[in-house]
């Protein structure tokens, strides 16, 4: 038992507080603040979303905001738990360490059972009590309504954890099969994100729904999600029978994958680890690469093969073409009436979306600490310093131009754009996306750090990435509004071309230091 106690708190550390574990105070600090902070903003948005809901939803039927809320948590515990049981459940690192150690094979397991399981808690406490709480306020539901939600919360994240669980297992197996693992993993990342972009666009439409609307809805949750709506009909409506079949669905699902997953347990891991393999291996002679090819394949390579990485730089433009595709599709009304009332205003202000895409994305600010160990050996290649630039540059270039196109192209098609408004937006993405990469290495040149253990601490957490990321989109926003006000003064054309006039200035500065103050303190860094 001391075993497993001991297993579980070292196991629910590594889940939750990341860097607590440390010896370092400050970082001891800083996992603790990082982890208050996720809690409040998970309670934050639940309080939001729901008292919305109660006070937009017809008399009678506010409860049905408890049920939405609870669908979102089933989501929201499904994304989580898909990420942590990744390296959790499955393919943990200390898999062959733990194997050796002289403890039970079964007190590995049940470990890593309850810290996962306290992992969803933790999420689905902070997601759903208030729901609970405010719904049974609003609806004046008695004290049996918060004993059955507290079961309600002790059960609900069974079948999530379940469903969490067996994607993370298929997602690595099938990664495994290939080549490009990592990649895999990153494209399931972004469908993920990409659901829950559309929810939050799908909010809005909820709360004009009426109360036969809002009865079929609830009809569809009992229909897909009765794990989960059997409880809430027996909190909501004191519906026992269903209640007890809701908790017996839980259990029993969860039972049995308790039961499958403990007696494959090792050949599960066993099978995610043995990875790639080439098969039907022929020895053939390749074309030679320029010295940029080779460092842009470099880095394109470091880039997918870093979840981390990719997640924190990749997702931002592509959630922005997700829901610009989403405004042009489903909400053309309501663009086609700003359109007629301000018509001179959308190539402005779609010039500023492409601006705002283009400086809270950057992969440069970390590019050069990332080199960690390796910076020696990149030092020593028989290549230009500037090829080394433009390969790192070239990365955060071919994540934001593309997407900055197909949002044009569609402003093109939707918004009635004409072709000189449509080259100016492109122009703004060529502008933009130069200098917030050439912006991000030069910064990343003098704030290094190569002694880094966890890439996430480089990618989230350092000088250049700060300045960057809180700084682009405080002068995205700045910009934005003196564009705006100089309207009264200038025409919006004009506003965007010396918008776009001093951006092309900057990239000149910033190119010329770079091939010449750039390449010294290059060459000073070890």
């Amino acid at each position: 038992m001391t075993n497993l106690w001991l297993l579980m708190k070292i196991q629910i550390q590594g889940l939750l507080f990341r860097t607590t574990t440390h010896r370092n105070k400050k970082k001891k600090a800083a996992g603790f603040g990082m982890l208050i902070l996720l809690a409040i903003l998970f309670m934050y948005m639940s309080v939001v979303y729901v008292s919305g809901m109660v006070v937009a939803f017809p008399e009678g039927y506010q409860y049905i905001a408890l049920y939405v809320m609870g669908m979102v948590t089933i989501f929201m515990l499904l994304v989580f738990g898909y990420q942590s049981a990744g390296g959790h459940l499955f393919g943990f690192k200390d898999y062959d360490l733990l194997m050796s150690l002289p403890i039970k094979k079964s007190e590995v397991l049940v470990s890593k059972f309850l810290s996962f399981l306290f992992l969803e808690y933790f999420y689905g406490f902070f997601l759903l009590a208030p729901s609970i709480v405010i719904v049974g306020l609003v609806c004046h539901y008695g004290l049996m309504y918060y004993v059955l939600g507290f079961i309600a919360w002790l059960i609900i994240p069974l079948v999530p954890m379940v469903m969490a669980a067996l994607l993370a297992y298929l997602s690595m197996y099938m990664a495994g099969k290939f080549k490009y693992k990592n990649l895999m993993n990153n494209i399931f990342y972004i469908i993920l994100m990409g659901a829950v972009f559309v929810l939050i666009f799908a909010y809005q439409s909820l709360l004009d729904q009426e109360a036969g609307q809002l009865l079929g809805l609830v009809a569809n949750m009992e229909r897909y999600l009765p794990f989960m709506s059997f409880l809430f009909d027996g909190m909501v409506f004191g519906n026992i029978l269903k209640y007890v079949l809701g908790i017996l669905i839980n259990v029993v699902v969860f039972g049995l994958f308790v039961g499958l997953f403990s007696k494959n347990f090792m050949k599960l891991n066993s099978q995610i680890k043995s990875g790639y393999k080439v098969k039907n291996f022929k020895l053939r002679a390749t074309k030679a690469n320029s010295s940029f090819k080779a460092l842009f394949n470099k880095e394109l390579r470091t880039y997918f093969s870093n979840t981390v990485y990719f997640m924190n730089t990749a997702v931002m433009p592509i959630l922005l073409v997700i829901g610009f595709a989403y405004l042009c599709i489903f909400m053309r009304d309501e663009i086609q009436l700003v359109q007629s009332v301000m018509p001179e205003m959308i190539m402005p202000v779609f010039c500023g979306a492409i601006l705002f895409l283009s400086l809270v994305s950057c992969t440069t600010n970390s590019s050069i600490s990332l080199e960690g160990k390796n910076f020696d050996s990149l030092k020593s290649y028989p290549v230009d310093v500037m090829d080394i630039f433009m390969a790192k540059m070239s990365v955060n270039l071919l994540v934001i131009i593309p997407c900055a196109l197909i949002c044009s192209v569609m402003a093109l098609i939707f918004l009635n754009l004409s072709m000189g408004d449509f080259l100016l937006c492109v122009l703004t993405a060529l502008t933009s996306s130069f200098f917030i990469s050439a912006l991000g290495l030069i910064l990343n040149l003098h704030f290094y750090r190569l002694d880094w253990d966890n890439a996430a601490v480089i990618v989230k957490q350092s000088m250049p990435v700060y300045i960057t990321s809180i700084g682009g989109m405080v002068a995205s926003f700045g910009i934005i509004f003196l564009g705006l006000k100089l309207t009264e003064y200038l025409s919006p054309t004009i506003i965007v071309l010396l918008l776009n006039g001093l951006l092309l200035l900057f990239d000149i500065v910033f190119f010329i230091y770079l091939n010449t103050g750039g390449r010294k303190q290059f060459m000073k860094i070890h």
